[in-house]
């Protein structure tokens, strides 16, 4: 099929000519991929605060998040390149290897989630007429055959074309189906359970802060870099809002628990929902992975890469259950927060937005470790790892900051604090990867 015989795009910056996507493409695409039943379930999470302070965490983390998304894609759109290249000049091509790696784990993760989710939701509502494994191979082979297709593809033809308009209208009927169900003014003067404002901004900036791993990996194509940062920025914030708005409403972090509420509300937008929003969101995930191997295995072939990946994801969704869901969002706040804290100084600070070729491919020091970065990075991922509530110091009753702000506050200045003692040096030419 002419769909898949599409070029491998791999490391390199992709060309002007292949610079497709304009302010749409970039609003449809990140809207939705801010939609999705983990969303749903990520939004539950904050009916442990006030009604006042989640609803405020949400609108603030949201913008906030989609700001630092937007801003770390922009680093893509400009000069061509997919997200692990764009940590090189301030991590050092081997120093962004640490980082690459853990971006992979953390999209199998993801790839994982997505796949269970659909299958165990196909399975439900099929009546159990077919094997929860029959039903992850199906919903792997079409991740499988989406991450082949890339991203111009899928953001042209089954986003812009069919798969978003599913998205938009399944997600309306969700949101208010909920809001008719729900009893407002309970909800409403309901005080929560003890989580401060800053905690369920933790949360929220979360979910967009994990997407800025993935997100120059798309944002790469765009015609022209300011219309990509506002497509990014409101449509992730957008449906970001609506969905962990929609996760308040519903009370429940259990994936299956939502599904089955879900389910009592509409049977068949519910699978809709699923094939078309879930995949999609898988899709970047195990494209992601692919493209972040090869910032270090630059010579394996893509397609192959997103196969291993997607049968990966498949045989664990099929051994492993949706726990600590929380958990896996905070510890994703606490490493990639200060990691951009870094990227983004570096990239809109100390360099200005200039950044060369020898800067990308070239080493630029023997070791080809940005020491500056690394240390920047580790002491603000401390110090959001202290200030969450995964410390075994963690004193709640303490008036509560958050964990994002700081960490994200400390990398960012350390690194400037350190770049302003030690100049930045220019590449030698003969570094090569």
């Amino acid at each position: 099929m002419a769909l898949f015989k599409t070029p491998e795009w791999g490391i390199k910056p992709v060309q002007d000519k292949h610079k497709m996507l304009g302010g749409l493409d970039y609003f449809i695409l990140w809207s939705s991929l801010g939609v999705g039943l983990l969303v749903l379930s990520a939004g539950s999470f904050l009916s442990a605060a006030s009604f006042f302070d989640a609803i405020l965490a949400i609108i603030v983390g949201s913008v906030a998040g989609s700001i630092l998304l937007a801003l770390a894609g922009k680093i893509g759109s400009d000069h061509g390149i997919p997200s692990l290249i764009t940590m090189r000049p301030s991590f050092g091509i081997r120093g962004s290897y640490l980082p690459a790696i853990l971006n992979v784990m953390q999209l199998v993760g993801w790839t994982t989630f997505e796949i269970m989710i659909m299958a165990r939701a196909a399975e439900m509502l099929a009546g159990n007429v077919m094997p929860y494994y029959f039903w992850g191979t199906i919903f792997g082979a079409l991740v499988a055959l989406l991450g082949i297709a890339g991203p111009l593809n899928v953001a042209r033809q089954w986003l812009g074309k069919f798969a978003v308009w599913i998205a938009y209208g399944t997600s309306a009927i969700i949101i208010v189906s909920l809001i008719n169900s729900t009893d407002m003014t309970a909800l409403i003067s309901s005080p929560g359970e003890g989580m401060s404002f800053f905690s369920a901004l933790d949360l929220v900036i979360a979910m967009p802060v994990s997407w800025m791993p993935l997100v120059a990996d798309y944002n790469r194509f765009a015609k022209k870099s300011k219309s990509a940062l506002w497509g990014t920025l409101a449509g992730f914030a957008m449906t970001n809002i609506l969905f962990y708005f929609a996760g308040v409403l519903l009370g429940t972090s259990d994936v299956i628990g939502i599904i089955v509420a879900i389910q009592a509300i509409f049977f068949g937008f519910l699978m809709l929902l699923l094939i078309v929003d879930e995949a999609d969101n898988a899709f970047a995930d195990v494209y992601s992975a692919a493209v972040s191997t090869q910032d270090i295995f630059s010579k394996i072939n893509q397609k192959y890469l997103i196969i291993g990946f997607t049968a990966l994801s498949a045989i664990l969704a099929m051994v492993v259950s949706v726990q600590d869901y929380e958990v896996f969002l905070l510890l994703i706040g606490a490493i990639f927060v200060p990691l951009f804290g870094v990227v983004l100084t570096d990239y809109y600070i100390v360099r200005k937005r200039k950044y060369t070729e020898q800067m990308l491919y070239l080493r630029q020091n023997r070791l080809g470790i940005g020491t500056s970065a690394i240390i920047a990075w580790a002491i603000g991922a401390l110090v959001n790892y202290l200030l969450s509530p995964l410390s075994p110091i963690y004193m709640p009753q303490l008036p509560a900051i958050g964990a994002t702000i700081p960490s994200l506050a400390a990398a960012s200045l350390i690194y400037l604090a350190i770049a302003r003692i030690r100049p930045q040096k220019k590449t030698a030419a003969s570094s090569r990867t």
